[in-house]
């Protein structure tokens, strides 16, 4: 098995003979928090206020066809949304960022439904929020 990172020790992103779990589209965002403030006659002055909360978004594929439970997995993110508690992000071995994050929002689409209502796949976008 081969480990690509995880969302605390909740969800593990991992590759193998048996299972593929990895996420694509990974972005980051780190910005800063900045005012403007009008100017008679000139262009607003800007005054920089400090930096703002980091930002990952991602999307996921939960494909029972690669050895994953789609929907004990899903209930697993979702769990982490409703209890908000923070987690440690890590690709590799290393951490992303300097503190944790919670998962803010996920959206989940359905893709394939079985007789009995048997989910094999789901793509999740999950979007986490820098925990300060």
């Amino acid at each position: 098995m081969a480990t690509i990172g995880h969302i605390g020790k909740k969800v593990v992103f991992e590759t193998s003979d048996k299972k593929i779990l990895n996420f694509n589209k990974m972005q980051r965002t780190v910005k800063g928090r900045w005012a403007s403030h009008p100017r008679v006659g000139k262009k607003p002055k800007k005054q920089f206020l400090g930096p703002d909360s980091d930002q990952i978004t991602f999307t996921i594929t939960l494909n029972a066809e690669h050895g994953v439970r789609p929907r004990k997995t899903i209930e697993k993110i979702e769990k982490l949304i409703r209890t908000g508690k923070p987690q440690t992000v890590v690709i590799g071995k290393k951490k992303v960022g300097s503190n944790k994050y919670v998962i803010t929002e996920v959206s989940e689409s359905w893709e394939t439904i079985l007789n009995k209502g048997q989910v094999v796949k789901i793509i999740c976008d999950i979007t986490l929020e820098e925990y300060l």
